[in-house]
């Protein structure tokens, strides 16, 4: 661990900020909260964190005690669990998500929307349906971002959902054409989904069986259902 930074306070929240507040530490912590455990999962979540950074976070977080790091009984890799100090974390760290999707004005967010980020966040949060063939593709087609960056594919399949960045031809069930600012908006609970495919900002492109069901199974963020407040009581960063 490098140099501890201290307030010099013995009050609680202070001695949790220590190492609480240290940059990319709660975005870690969110990633290992939401389910990834492996080295790479993490940082998928993470794609602007070094991953040398990333490594030291991680090993500070195991020292403290609020992750411990597994080998794998299968091969020589390893993975990290969140011990019962890191779970309590949880509310914690799912409060100030709360509080941000609630309070913070949306077009500062957009400002600083990541594509794989969003594309990793509806890939963990989508979840396979009855409804759906096995396999299930959905090819999304983003329009306002440089075409190196504008195709990903969901692909379900046994009781699983992969994302992939390249085309391995897939035959493809279902197109969705939408620039990525509208589906964050959409995604995060800030605009309505059926709205979207209205005005034609959401374009679904597929078997109708699959499309009219497509709010269904592509989900929303964990914190879509926290409505934000009107635009006068918001925060503007």
């Amino acid at each position: 661990m490098g140099p501890k930074i201290s307030y010099g306070q013995y009050c609680p929240l202070a001695m949790s900020s220590e190492f609480l507040c240290n940059r990319w530490t709660l975005l870690v912590l969110r990633e290992l909260l939401l389910g990834s455990t492996s080295f790479n999962d993490i940082g998928r979540g993470v794609p602007r964190m070094s991953r040398t950074l990333l490594s030291s976070r991680l090993k500070e977080l195991v020292e403290i005690g609020i992750l411990a790091k597994q080998k794998s009984r299968k091969s020589t890799s390893s993975h990290y669990e969140l011990t019962e100090s890191g779970r309590a974390l949880g509310p914690v760290v799912m409060s100030l998500a709360g509080w941000g999707q609630q309070w913070l004005e949306v077009e500062p967010s957009l400002k600083n929307f990541d594509t794989d980020v969003l594309m990793w966040d509806i890939r963990r949060n989508t979840k396979p349906f009855d409804e759906l063939p096995d396999p299930f593709i959905v090819h999304f087609c983003l329009t306002d971002v440089p075409e190196n960056e504008s195709d990903y594919w969901l692909v379900f399949e046994k009781g699983h959902v992969d994302l992939c960045h390249i085309d391995e031809s897939f035959k493809v069930d279902v197109e969705l054409v939408v620039s990525v600012r509208k589906l964050t908006k959409v995604w995060m609970g800030w605009e309505d989904f059926s709205t979207a495919v209205a005005d034609g900002s959401l374009v679904l492109q597929g078997p109708q069986q699959y499309t009219d069901i497509a709010e269904k199974w592509l989900g929303h963020s964990s914190v879509a259902h926290i409505k934000k407040h009107p635009p006068e009581r918001r925060v503007n960063y």
